[in-house]
Parts: structure tokens; sequence; C-alpha cells
């Protein structure tokens, strides 16, 4: 999956708490992220900046996607427990910021 976040990995309507995508603050935000990203999407995509064949969807870092393109592929992930819409916006969220620091 060129995107398991695409990614986009979050589901669930709405925002709650400083606006943020989970809700809540920005460190719990991005730890809760993080974890949702491990969980999820961790078994076939890493965020290296290379790819690795032991991954069979490849980094997501070298796939380079708009935060619309993450999300709509992030939802079309094969995945055993779907992620709420809140959860697939929360982790295409944290998959962009690991980007953006690059």
């Amino acid at each position: 999956m060129a995107s398991c976040v695409a990614l986009s990995a979050c589901g669930g309507g709405g925002n709650s708490g400083g606006g943020h995508p989970a809700g809540g603050s920005t460190h719990a935000t991005v730890a809760s992220a993080s974890a949702l990203f491990s969980q999820a999407c961790g078994a076939c995509h890493t965020l290296t900046g290379h790819n690795d064949p032991r991954h069979q969807g490849g980094d997501l870092l070298v796939f380079h996607a708009s935060r619309a393109e993450f999300l709509q592929l992030a939802g079309e992930m094969p995945m055993r427990r779907p992620l709420t819409r809140r959860q697939l916006e929360a982790v295409v969220a944290f998959v962009m910021s690991v980007e953006d620091r690059r």
C-alpha cells in the first residue's frame, strides 16, 4: 500500500481540544498518532526515508502525496480493523509532520 496512512488512518468526525486532529495536546496527539501508525501501518510501511524489502507497502517518506491523496489511499489500505475517519486524519497528519521535519 503506497500509503497506509494514506495512509490516512483516522476516522470519526469532528475535532476536539486545541484544534488537533485527535484532540488534546500536541505531544499527546503526536504520541497517539505515532502509536496508531505503528499499529495500523507499521507492518507494511516505514517512515525512514528508505524503502525496505521487508515492508511490502514501502516507505511513506519517499511517497510524496497531498493530504487528500494520503487520506484517500489510507482509507483504501487493507487493515485488520479499519480506522475511523478521525484516526485516518491523525495518521496522515503524523506522516506529513515526519515528512516536513526532513
